[in-house]
C-alpha cells in the first residue's frame, strides 16, 4: 500500500499481477461473476482479448472478453451488485463492473449505494480487500 494519506478521492484497482504472484486466476473469479448469458458466450479456458470501447470517453483499450462482457452486459443486470452481497463482495463487483479501470471510494459508492464513501474507503483499506488485490494507485 502506498505511503500518504488516502482520502475518499483516492483511485484503486485490481491488481492482476497480485493475482498471478499469489498463484491465483482473475479471469476465474471474472468468469465466476459473469451472467448466464455471457458464461454461455465465452469459455474460460480460450483467453481472447478485445477493442473495449469507454462508453463515456471513446477510448479504445483491450481488454480480456471476459472482463468487457462483465462490464458491458452483466453489470446492467441487477443481480450483478445485489443489496444483499456483503460489502467487500459488492466492492468487488464495483470494479468489475467499471473494466476494472481505477475508482475512488466516492464512485465505488455511487455504483453501489452501500454503506458511504468513508466506510468504503475504511474498507478497501482493509486486510481482507488487500486479500483480493485492490491496491491505490
Amino acid at each position: 500500500m502506498p505511503v500518504g494519506r488516502l482520502t475518499t478521492k483516492s483511485k484503486f484497482h485490481i491488481d492482476p499481477k497480485w493475482w498471478e504472484q499469489q498463484g491465483r486466476d482473475f479471469r476465474s473469479e471474472v468468469y465466476d461473476a459473469l451472467c448466464a448469458e455471457c458464461k454461455s458466450l465465452y469459455s474460460l479456458e480460450e483467453p481472447q482479448t478485445v477493442d473495449h470501447v469507454d462508453a463515456v470517453t471513446g477510448q479504445v483499450t483491450q481488454m480480456d472478453v471476459l472482463l468487457d462482457c462483465a462490464s458491458t452486459v452483466c453489470a446492467e443486470t441487477p443481480e450483478f451488485i445485489d443489496p444483499r452481497m456483503p460489502l467487500t463482495r459488492s466492492i468487488f463487483r464495483a470494479f468489475i463492473a467499471a473494466g476494472n479501470v481505477p475508482q475512488s471510494a466516492e464512485e465505488i459508492y455511487a455504483r453501489i449505494q452501500k454503506g458511504s464513501p468513508q466506510v468504503i474507503l475504511k474498507e478497501l483499506l482493509s486486510a481482507s480487500m488487500e486479500d483480493e488485490g485492490i491496491t491505490a494507485l
